[in-house]
């Protein structure tokens, strides 16, 4: 029935504490009621606010999940399943099950899966598991042992 709050509240300062403090008079036929207090509600500009607000946390495409057409986020993107198209991300992982075809433009491209077509980025890591095919233009590289390369790869200072 009734909601127990401390004033002030963990999070208030004292002065907006007394500011929500009320008094109630009562009388034989009158009941209280007491306000229940409101959170005031988080307010994001755009879509844009929110995936960069939580940029340190991947978006994902599962394994069986397919995606063409054009992608552009800010933060980074772990694929597992099938992404075809033109993608610009901060960051993308290839998961061991992902394939990525297309023109990619990313700061760090990670390829454990299969990569094929055009990518420009800074950051290049290819794993023992990886299959590329196509051209990758890059800042630094690191490739491991028994990855598959074919076609070009490009060193841009």
């Amino acid at each position: 029935m009734f909601n127990k709050y401390k004033w002030p509240r963990p999070n208030e300062q004292p002065e907006i504490a007394e500011e929500l403090a009320v008094s109630f008079e009562s009388n034989e036929n009158s009941s209280l009621t007491f306000p229940t207090p409101i959170e005031p509600p988080l307010q994001r500009n755009n879509m844009m606010d929110i995936i960069s607000s939580n940029s340190s946390k991947p978006s994902i495409l599962s394994e069986g999940f397919s995606f063409r057409g054009e992608l552009s986020a800010k933060g980074a993107i772990h694929v597992e399943g099938s992404l075809n198209g033109q993608i610009q991300v901060d960051d993308l992982t290839i998961g061991s099950k992902g394939q990525v075809e297309g023109v990619v433009t990313c700061s760090s491209l990670h390829i454990k899966g299969k990569f094929s077509g055009t990518a420009t980025c800074s950051e290049l890591i290819v794993t023992s598991s990886a299959a590329v095919d196509g051209h990758v233009v890059y800042q630094t590289l690191s490739v491991q042992k028994g990855a598959s390369i074919k076609g070009e790869l490009l060193l841009v200072k």
